[in-house]
């Protein structure tokens, strides 16, 4: 699945500026499901993977708390940005030919990698939890 607005994928600011969708953040979870990718904290949920029982569970407890935590607040951050954009659209429309973009679209790029990060984190956490470790 690709998606991209005149050659530009939504963490470039000229994606939205010149009228890319608001993706919702159900289809940001399908991308990174799609991606393969498993955000900056791979390393980090691997090597707690690789820990000892009853060290592993515990390690995996407090990333995801923590994953979660900062996804949540992401989302909120989105949403908030992704109205704001709703509503310039709605006031001004999409700029014809235009020469910079401003300091929402660069806020809502950012906002949509944290998002993405944060969901492949959680699908990377979902596979490492899926896995039985033996017991014996």
């Amino acid at each position: 699945m690709t998606v991209t607005f005149h050659g530009y994928w939504p963490t470039h600011p000229w994606y939205y500026l010149l009228g890319g969708p608001i993706l919702m953040p159900r289809a940001i979870k399908a991308l990174a499901i799609l991606s393969g990718y498993r955000g900056y904290r791979a390393e980090e949920i691997a090597g707690a993977d690789r820990l000892p029982e009853p060290k592993r569970s515990r390690k995996l407890d407090r990333v995801e708390q923590d994953v979660l935590s900062q996804l949540r607040a992401d989302l909120a951050r989105y949403r908030h940005l992704a109205h704001r954009l709703r509503l310039r659209r709605q006031a001004c429309g999409v700029p014809e030919n235009p020469v910079v973009c401003g300091d929402l679209d660069v806020s809502l790029g950012l906002a949509f990698a944290h998002v993405y990060n944060g969901y492949a984190h959680v699908v990377a956490l979902d596979e490492t939890r899926s896995r039985q470790l033996a017991l014996f």
